[in-house]
């Protein structure tokens, strides 16, 4: 399947490595954050660094799967969405401010959680939105978008915003939700 939005590029991106702050680790909860982070060359602006983002074999990623050291193809998947979807006109400008509030929200909303995951997971996304300039996020997509089986990935919600940073010439690809 093609990606509608690969023939616009005109930044590169290389991903550099892969994080996630599991909930279970310290929880019996089935909450993640998944941040990809990658490194960006050549000259755009912030829509045509997302377009970037999204046409990554990278950003392939149904969030059901274990990530590997390679991306792996998820059948034209991204979350509970379809790629051919998402595009650039998906995203909604946001702010640092904006994440840090909605990641909270999210994590907070069955209850309080020990003080021990609360600062793992702020303190992640802190150093996630560290030098951004421009963040954007994925808006909420209608039900057509939706694969035969999203429905069961984001039970809590699927929060992603791209990070911008353009000092550093790095993007952040952070995911909030549950599976």
């Amino acid at each position: 399947m093609s990606n509608p939005n690969a023939s616009q590029l005109i930044v590169e991106i290389t991903h550099i490595n892969s994080e996630i702050v599991r909930f279970r680790e310290i929880t019996p909860d089935f909450r993640w954050i998944d941040v990809k982070f990658f490194a960006y060359s050549g000259v755009g602006n912030p829509k045509d660094v997302l377009a970037a983002v999204i046409a990554n074999p990278w950003y392939n990623d149904d969030y059901a799967s274990p990530s590997g050291a390679l991306p792996e193809p998820s059948r034209g998947l991204h979350g509970p969405f379809r790629l051919d979807h998402i595009t650039v006109g998906s995203f909604d400008k946001s702010s640092a401010r904006k994440c840090r509030e909605t990641v909270r929200t999210w994590a907070g909303q069955l209850g309080p959680l020990p003080k021990e995951l609360t600062v793992k997971y702020d303190s992640f996304v802190a150093h996630v939105l560290e030098g951004a300039s421009a963040v954007f996020r994925l808006t909420d997509l209608d039900d057509t978008a939706r694969h035969p089986w999203g429905g069961q990935l984001g039970v809590l919600g699927f929060h992603e915003f791209v990070v911008i940073s353009p000092k550093s010439k790095t993007i952040a690809l952070l995911v909030a939700s549950d599976d």
